[in-house]
């Protein structure tokens, strides 16, 4: 009997050390690369997406496309010509918030003041952006993987940064 008590009390204590162990193993994140788009801005995502910048895009200043074979969904970042009616970055969130399942809320995107858009059906999409140096910007994100597509669309909107575009020089003359 005692060596019965033994053999399961010691079998049970090895199954809840093996239980913490696997509890607290450290979760190792993915490598994070640094897109820089000729557009003015740049972002970190990562390793192991697929970038299609979209050349082929003649419309928009730019268009690159995230996406994941093992991972259905995707997310891209635009910046476009002002759609008529859009002056600035709240008229653009009222407009882009019109189905009836859409929510909008203030936020940030490269440190300016921008709109966040949730849209629950008829596909669940995370979407945020602003009227920033008179063109529109924004990131919109396909959650159908949902918890995998969130982590990528808040690593990319919160890396998000604005950069200067290149100037003519001004030894060049007048």
């Amino acid at each position: 009997g005692a060596g019965g008590y033994l053999f399961f009390s010691n079998t049970s204590s090895q199954s809840a050390t093996d239980a913490t162990r696997k509890e607290s193993s450290p979760t190792i994140a993915p490598k994070l690369l640094t897109w820089d788009d000729p557009a003015g801005f740049t972002f970190a995502y990562p390793e192991g997406l697929i970038v299609n910048k979209h050349d082929e895009d003649k419309g928009n200043y730019a268009h690159v496309e995230l996406t994941d074979n093992a991972h259905p969904g995707s997310l891209i970042i635009w910046v476009k010509d002002l759609p008529r009616g859009v002056t600035d970055t709240p008229s653009w969130g009222k407009k882009a918030a019109t189905p009836s399942s859409a929510i909008s809320f203030d936020t940030t995107l490269g440190s300016q003041p921008a709109q966040k858009i949730l849209v629950a059906s008829p596909t669940k999409t995370a979407t945020v952006g602003l009227v920033y140096d008179g063109v529109l910007w924004y990131i919109e994100a396909s959650l159908i993987d949902e918890p995998y597509w969130q982590s990528v669309y808040d690593g990319v909107v919160q890396s998000f940064t604005f950069k200067p575009l290149p100037t003519q020089s001004a030894s060049s003359g007048s």
